[in-house]
């Protein structure tokens, strides 16, 4: 549930209230999963909508009371618009009419009626926030900050095997404002064609182009931009995408590069370019920059009264393009959390955000670049989980004492580890890198476990991106420096690399198997289960045929199956016995893992996908029926402590009295603990939220089942610390 922390104030408050709690202006309200604006919050814009997201699925006929929530600004009075229930149908947004006005504090009132499956009645509850002051609007066509300004890039040179490059294409063949393109191949590059965009970084001020290139740099496609373009890259899904500076909005094409979509921030906030995810349930995630007029002198000795502080906004569209997630960096970072930059100028930027991804449990990675932190946020609760790096690193750093500077391109991989671009700003000597730690969230140590420089070094004070494939290869993209990319393998041998002109730089680089492969269809046999004969097992038979791209979800629910599934036939069997789960994701991982799911006995659907690295991704619906009369074992475990408490408290309705044994998953289906207990009616199984070595787990969710006989279905729970 929703703990609000300290909110941001703007220049008007005074210094005691610059750091404090909004406590008065969040008394009374009920423990909510999300609310947004925070309760208390300031600097928020005019245009914002409300989102309630109060736990479980809402009665979608609660929300159609027409009085169940009321805003009121203490300048323009009532507020009329459109409440909604998002396609998740646990989320609730309202969206004004009319923008509020500047300074204002709106009150929004939820009143009496609605509903959820979990909680039942949502006690009617109130709060406040304060809308940005008027100067606001002068700032709506801020520009993007520069990124460039930390250190200047060095000298071209250090670069070893530029000699042996060789032109991409004859002069006469490309547009005569194509970048100049030398590539060279050395062993084998992954599969997949290069994905990339020219920006000019200190040299002719050519136009954009997005490419895909082949290994020696031969152009497959390109479009000529009227400005410039960045992020050109494959969603998961299948379209490309790219961020248009000149629209300043994401644009998505389809396999022909026609236009198909755009997307852009919501709740008035301009679009930030560095990072677009769209995620497989449809929705769409973005970064926004927000430029507020902020009392410096109140926490900086010769801080501007009237300084332009830029914070960061992370937003989460749902399929149809409402806000239906927001985080603000004014909410839960403070200024002074900035590093290696001076609070006493008219700019501070102080987060300056340039990615943003989803974990395997759901939960956003953010990479802060003039913090030096990289950050866990829960997507449900919005909460930070935690802090890698900066002043407020929560971790301790094993076999790296260089430690990252003004990283780019902050990946969680699905092992686990992270791994990003270590630019190295303020470092002397002056290097890049890309690294790799392995992050242990309960011990809270990140262990550097590869990196990779070049020999000599080069040093990119902007830009960069690190891609991990799935045969172990590595493409790095140098930044604001040359060489543009190298793609090495595991043991640091450099098997492809390619540059532009010194002056030329290329924001990202990604490589991506396009046109798009076949996705794969799931085929089951039989179409009906007889559990008799074939033992309680199902077997799915997986292989590469043409169909609609799509993939499986990517929801904190999502099971992974064992097995590792190769680029051709594969097969995978689980089990039929037990209560089913409907509407479950089934995700063929590459990762040997245990298996969790099991059918009901009338029908499951669940969505399967082929996922081998970068190369197979497909999504197909498998359709388990049990003939009618089939006698299916039926063993439900039930939780009956408080969602988020330690210890978990756990009953068998039903269950005679004798050892059971009980299993605890995490969502990507690794054993965490395994243990056994006497259980009968009326008595309770406990675990204390620690694996099987004793030390505890992190915040999150955990899948529980009863093993043994016939299994039941996992029991989802949330471990809250």
């Amino acid at each position: 549930m929703v703990r609000f922390p300290r909110v941001l104030a703007v220049a008007a408050l005074s210094a005691a209230s610059l750091l404090a709690p909004a406590a008065a202006a969040v008394a009374g309200l009920p423990e909510l999963e999300f609310v947004s604006p925070i309760p208390g919050s300031a600097l928020v814009l005019p245009e914002t909508n409300i989102i309630l997201r109060p736990g479980g699925i809402v009665d979608a006929a609660s929300v159609a009371e027409g009085s169940l929530l009321q805003l009121s600004g203490s300048t323009s009075g009532l507020h009329e618009g459109r409440l909604r229930l998002s396609d998740d149908h646990r989320t609730l947004t309202f969206q004004p009419n009319i923008p509020f006005t500047f300074g204002e504090i709106v009150t929004c009132r939820l009143g009496v009626g609605l509903t959820t499956n979990d909680r039942g009645p949502v006690p009617p509850f109130e709060f406040t926030f304060t809308v940005a002051g008027p100067v606001r609007e002068t700032l709506r066509d801020f520009p993007i900050p520069a990124d460039v300004d930390e250190n200047p890039p060095p000298a071209p040179g250090g670069f070893a095997a530029t000699s042996a490059l060789q032109s991409a294409a004859l002069a006469d063949s490309l547009p005569p404002d194509f970048p100049h393109i030398r590539a060279a191949v050395h062993g084998t590059p992954t599969p997949g064609r290069l994905f990339l965009g020219n920006i000019a970084f200190g040299g002719p001020r050519l136009p954009t182009y997005l490419m895909i290139l082949e290994n020696d740099g031969r152009p497959f496609f390109y479009r000529k931009l009227a400005g410039v373009g960045l992020d050109f890259k494959m969603q998961p899904d299948g379209p490309l995408t790219y961020f248009d500076a000149v629209a300043g909005g994401f644009y998505a094409l389809n396999a022909r590069y026609a236009v198909v979509d755009s997307f852009r921030c919501g709740n008035g906030y301009s679009t930030d370019g560095h990072d677009l995810l769209l995620l497989p349930n449809g929705h769409a995630v973005l970064m926004s920059y927000d430029p507020e007029i902020v009392d410096l002198s109140l926490i900086a000795r010769g801080g501007m009264q009237d300084a332009t502080v830029i914070g960061l906004i992370i937003q989460e569209l749902d399929r149809e393009k409402n806000v239906v997630f927001q985080w603000r960096s004014w909410d839960h970072f403070q200024i002074t959390d900035i590093v290696s930059h001076s609070l006493t100028g008219a700019l501070v930027d102080y987060v300056h955000g340039n990615s943003i991804d989803v974990d395997p449990e759901g939960n956003f990675i953010l990479s802060s670049r003039h913090m030096n932190e990289v950050t866990k946020i829960s997507r449900v609760t919005g909460e930070i989980l935690w802090r890698l790096g900066g002043k407020n690193n929560q971790f301790t750093f094993v076999n790296d004492p260089i430690l990252f500077s003004h990283q780019h391109a902050v990946r969680r991989l699905p092992n686990g580890h992270i791994v990003l671009f270590d630019n190295g700003n303020f470092r002397l000597p002056l290097f890049s890198r890309a690294v790799e730690y392995a992050i242990d969230e309960a011990q809270k140590t990140a262990t550097l476990v590869w990196q990779y420089r070049l020999n000599p070094d080069v040093f990119g004070a902007a830009l960069g991106y690190v891609q991990r494939f799935s045969n172990g290869n590595t493409l790095i993209a140098w930044g604001a420096t040359t060489p543009t990319l190298t793609e090495v393998a595991a043991d640091g041998t450099i098997v492809s690399e390619l540059t532009f002109d010194p002056g030329t730089a290329t924001y990202r680089a990604f490589r991506f198997e396009w046109p798009p492969v076949k996705p794969a269809v799931v085929t089951l046999y039989p179409e009906t289960i007889n559990t008799e004969t074939r033992g309680g097992w199902v077997l799915a038979t997986i292989q590469p045929e043409a169909a609609d791209f799509a993939v499986s979800d990517v929801e904190p629910s999502t099971v992974r199956l064992a097995g590792t599934v190769s680029a051709d036939t594969s097969s995978v069997m689980w089990g039929v016995h037990g209560d089913g789960v409907p509407d479950l994701t089934v995700r063929f991982a590459r990762d040997p893992l245990e298996p969790l799911l099991s059918t009901g006995t009338d029908r499951l659907e669940v969505s399967g996908s082929l996922k081998t690295g970068e190369i197979f991704r497909g999504f197909a619906e498998v359709r388990v029926v049990a003939p009618r009369g089939t006698q299916t074992a039926l063993t439900s475990l039930r939780l009956v402590s408080t969602p988020g408490a330690i210890p978990v408290e756990l009953t068998v309705p039903g269950a005679e009295a004798h050892a059971h044994t009980f299993a605890v998953y995490d969502v990507q289906g690794r054993l965490v603990k395994r243990w056994q207990a006497a259980l009968g009616a009326g008595t309770r199984a406990s675990w204390d939220g620690r694996k099987s070595d004793g030390r505890p787990v992190g915040s999150g969710i955990y899948l529980i089942r009863l093993e043994g006989g016939a299994p039941g279905p996992a029991l989802k729970v949330v471990v809250d610390r």
